[in-house]
């Protein structure tokens, strides 16, 4: 197990929900084998543009990393490209902030081909300018001349990245072409699409399970479901076809989004999107996961009148806590049900079906 130190920047932004956002963090980090030692915050109005920190918390952190014999930081907050070989020069640690733990946990996962291509291509979107970065300061502060050997290896290496991720796009271009095929032969067969979205560990896999009664894997791992999973669903009044997509988290930079667009397709071609709400987590939690994934779902540019909210591990709480669970719920969609399900005991699911034929037909 790998230790670690966690660091972040507060301000007046983030202040009320960078908390939540971090305990999410640690939870991922100790998912991938993390052992965190320490963490180290900063209120910071304007970020200092070499170090993220500032100059005395970042002294502050190496000196806790060798006491604590830590081998690695870890940055909730994006990392510019220079701002990141800073910090591993000055401190000697590896630095990994939050896209680089997503990229890990993603890679970590990926079972298909697919998967792997998008996590490729995402960690060579943000691979490219580091080692250009990291290759240029090293080459042009010891080369001896213009056409030196070490410029050579600069370029080499660059045009063999930017290959590399020419051939990636070029790749996932053509299973995006066999995904709209799939789409157009859904729609000429008359089958209406229904998809499941939301953070990861919600139960979107399990309430896939309990919706089509199949056995698909389901994991405490963050992000175990990275490629789409289908059934067709006919055994009620009408046949739609369900799909478990790739779960969502706080702060996803666009970057990685844009990198999962063919998965993410199948949100976007959706006749509704079923919103699964984790019901046993804290109001502050439950609050703050609501309003990260309306901001996924709008920058996939998805109309609001085709969520559909469904509050799942009802199981967990109590109904006092339940109550007040769908009020905060409520306050952010205009529907008129709201289900409360169980996806482990299949409790209220026959409503849950009810109410997306009523939304659907």
């Amino acid at each position: 197990m790998a230790s670690a130190i966690l660091g972040y920047i507060k301000n007046t932004e983030n202040l009320r929900s960078i908390e939540i956002k971090v305990e999410e963090f640690i939870n991922i980090s100790k998912s991938l084998g993390y052992e965190i030692c320490d963490v180290v915050s900063q209120y910071e109005t304007k970020l200092n543009s070499a170090y993220l920190f500032g100059k005395g918390k970042v002294e502050e952190i190496k000196k806790k990393a060798k006491m604590l014999n830590c081998e690695t930081f870890l940055v909730y907050n994006s990392l510019s490209t220079i701002q990141k070989i800073n910090l591993e020069n000055t401190l000697n640690l590896k630095v990994l902030d939050y896209n680089d733990l997503i990229l890990e946990i993603f890679d970590k996962n990926a079972g298909d081909k697919v998967s792997k291509l998008q996590i490729e291509l995402a960690t060579l979107h943000r691979l490219i300018p580091y080692i250009k970065k990291k290759i240029s300061k090293s080459v042009f502060r010891d080369r001896p001349g213009p056409r030196s050997l070490g410029e050579y290896a600069y370029h080499n290496v660059l045009r063999q990245l930017i290959s590399r991720r020419k051939r990636i796009k070029e790749e996932i271009q053509y299973y995006k072409e066999l995904k709209i095929k799939e789409v157009e032969k859904r729609k000429e067969k008359g089958y209406k699409v229904v998809s499941l979205c939301g953070f990861y560990n919600a139960g979107k896999t399990s309430l896939f399970n309990s919706l089509t009664n199949l056995k698909k894997a389901v994991s405490d791992i963050p992000f175990t479901t990275l490629s789409s999973k289908y059934s067709l669903i006919s055994s009620y009044r009408n046949s739609f076809m369900l799909v478990d997509t790739i779960g969502f988290a706080f702060d996803l930079n666009p970057f990685i989004i844009d990198s999962f667009d063919l998965t993410l397709m199948d949100i976007k071609n959706s006749d509704l999107i079923l919103l699964v709400i984790d019901a046993s987590d804290g109001l502050r939690m439950l609050e703050e996961k609501i309003k990260a994934n309306l901001e996924i779902l709008e920058l996939l540019q998805i109309d609001k009148k085709i969520l559909q909210p469904v509050l799942n591990k009802v199981d967990l709480v109590d109904k006092a806590d339940l109550v007040e669970k769908l009020n905060l719920v409520n306050s952010f969609f205009l529907v008129k049900d709201i289900p409360f399900v169980s996806s482990k005991d299949k409790f209220n699911i026959d409503y849950l079906l009810d109410v997306v034929n009523q939304r659907l037909f």
